[in-house]
């Protein structure tokens, strides 16, 4: 009898632990609430400086000008892996009058790790190395995937948390809003704008 009372307990009290443990663990993340989120307020704009596999450098003050993506992943994650396919068919999209550039930034992965990789995937785009992940940390909320959406004017404008959705029409929306918008105006050796 006391062991049935103490069963009982723990049932009606280990659901709604369960529940408040699975709230904690991801908030926000796994639930589908919100697909595309706008770029924190406040949070200053990260520094992009890493190579790609084949050793060419990458960097905020290059990209501006142009619409990025940028989607953080590793070869374990499943869900990155998953999403990759879209990634590679964005990749080839041809918006008009330009394209977005697509980046994938691999989490602390030795270069021959995704090297093997890239034999049964295949990428459309670049993938950078980010070894200590420290441009990972500044990026994101620390949940792979991310994605990050970047204006011409090299400031991040959203962010999708957790493996992109092919149904969802918000991310082609998006950017080609992005891509309509005007370039940013050349400036001189002086600051001042050109014309």
């Amino acid at each position: 009898m006391i062991m049935n009372f103490m069963l009982l307990r723990v049932r009606f009290f280990a659901g709604p632990l369960l529940l408040l443990i699975a709230s904690s663990v991801c908030p926000g993340t796994c639930a589908k609430d919100v697909y595309l989120r706008t770029w924190p307020v406040g949070v200053p704009v990260p520094v992009l400086q890493l190579n790609d596999v084949n050793g060419r450098g990458w960097n905020s003050r290059d990209l501006r000008g142009k619409v990025v993506v940028l989607n953080f992943w590793a070869t374990w994650c499943g869900p990155c892996v998953d999403e990759q396919q879209q990634l590679n068919e964005l990749a080839a999209i041809d918006f008009s009058p330009d394209k977005p550039i697509v980046l994938g930034i691999n989490f602390k992965e030795f270069l021959s790790t995704i090297q093997r990789f890239s034999q049964d995937h295949r990428f459309n785009y670049p993938v950078l190395l980010d070894k200590t992940g420290d441009v990972f940390k500044k990026w994101t909320d620390g949940v792979l995937p991310t994605t990050v959406l970047i204006d011409r004017q090299g400031k991040p404008r959203w962010r999708i948390v957790g493996a992109l959705d092919p149904a969802d029409k918000s991310l082609k929306q998006a950017l080609e809003k992005m891509l309509a918008e005007p370039m940013p105006a050349q400036r001189n050796k002086v600051g001042v704008p050109s014309r």
